[in-house]
């Protein structure tokens, strides 16, 4: 297997992992952040953004990453789906200061998934046409 389709697929499992933790516990997981969901809506928001989107990215980079004609869309999408993570916490680490430890390790994991797309983005522009 090509490392674009690995970046793809490995980069589907925290995805599904986190998706599917916030679809049956969201309350917790919430917590695990400091974030305190204290109605109804919260609880749906929170499923819908953090469990429902998070697997549908995970359905989307694996289903790339199944087939070679698709590893490309899958590559970009990973690094643009990175990017706009680590983009994220980039601007509030400069806005409000360093979160505590678990926000400092999903930054630095963000990175490195931002890190390994980027890497398989150069690989995969060479290979396509349109890449």
């Amino acid at each position: 297997m090509s490392w674009p389709r690995w970046v793809c697929v490995l980069s589907a499992l925290p995805f599904a992992g986190i998706g599917m933790a916030f679809i049956v516990a969201p309350a917790e997981m919430a917590a695990l952040v400091g974030l305190e969901l204290t109605n109804v809506t919260a609880d749906n928001d929170v499923r819908g953004v953090y469990g429902g989107l998070s697997l549908g990215c995970a359905a989307l980079l694996a289903w790339c990453g199944a087939s070679e004609s698709r590893v490309a869309i899958g590559v970009h999408a990973q690094v643009f789906t990175y990017a706009g993570l680590a983009g994220g916490r980039c601007v509030s680490l400069v806005v409000v200061g360093a979160p505590e430890p678990l926000g400092l390790a999903l930054h630095g994991a963000e990175l490195v998934a931002l890190a390994c797309g980027l890497s398989a983005l150069r690989i995969v522009r060479r290979e396509t046409p349109w890449g």
